[in-house]
């Protein structure tokens, strides 16, 4: 994981923190409720986003085909050694 996602889910774990104390709390400010479940809305999605893109870069990274390394079977390591 990338230090900007672990830095947004740090936020997004205190931003829960307040919005449960504040649902607690004997009158919760619903203009301070709003607030915060906006925000936490947004850290959601730039963490969807980044995970959105390292999936990507994961799936298209470029891989080395066994076939463009070794011509034939014959010519594998494993194959050209006598047991």
């Amino acid at each position: 994981m990338s230090r900007r996602f672990l830095t947004l889910l740090e936020r997004a774990a205190s931003i829960r923190h307040l919005i449960e104390r504040e649902e607690l709390s004997p009158s919760p400010n619903s203009v301070r409720l709003m607030r915060l479940k906006k925000l936490q809305l947004r850290l959601s999605e730039r963490m969807r986003v980044i995970s959105a893109k390292q999936l990507i870069a994961i799936a298209s990274a470029p891989r080395l085909k066994p076939s463009i390394l070794f011509g034939s079977v014959q010519t594998t390591p494993a194959a050209s050694r006598s047991w």
